[in-house]
């Protein structure tokens, strides 16, 4: 109960900073690319598809990657609110935290606020950080399963 008391006050406290800006139309792909050393992957990459349905409703599939040693991974499909330029996911079955989607013309900032400093908002430790994602097409995308993303 105190768990969702503290992200009802990060909701309507003033934890969501709230603009006016112009609407931006949030449909693409994006892409986060990992830095590569000696032809690995050490550094997170991912990529976030998203369908605008309607003015306040938008589809969206996540992938992430940790990158090496361990390549741990993790995704996200769900359908959103989006208002003020941003969606926030609360997992389902951990409600201790949020994902943030903030969106701008070219990129979107993905973040996550955790109750519980040991949580992963369904995501393995380590797979989901703070990064900004560049918008490479806004073309329409195909919203689809991308867990198997990584695999041979």
């Amino acid at each position: 109960m105190r768990t969702f008391f503290c992200l009802l006050l990060l909701l309507f406290d003033g934890g969501i900073p709230t603009s006016h800006e112009p609407f931006i139309n949030p449909t693409g792909t994006y892409l986060l690319k990992g830095e590569v050393k000696k032809n690995k992957i050490v550094g997170h990459s991912g990529e976030l598809r998203t369908r605008l349905l309607n003015a306040n409703t938008v589809a969206m599939c996540l992938y992430l990657n940790k990158g090496e040693p361990g390549y741990e991974s993790g995704f996200l499909l769900d359908t959103l609110h989006y208002g003020d330029n941003q969606c926030i996911c609360i997992p389902a079955g951990d409600t201790s935290c949020a994902i943030y989607f903030v969106f701008a013309v070219k990129s979107v900032e993905i973040y996550q606020a955790l109750s519980n400093p040991r949580g992963g908002c369904g995501f393995r430790p380590g797979v989901l950080e703070p990064a900004v994602f560049d918008k490479t097409s806004d073309d329409i995308p195909v919203i689809e399963d991308l867990s198997g993303r990584g695999e041979p």
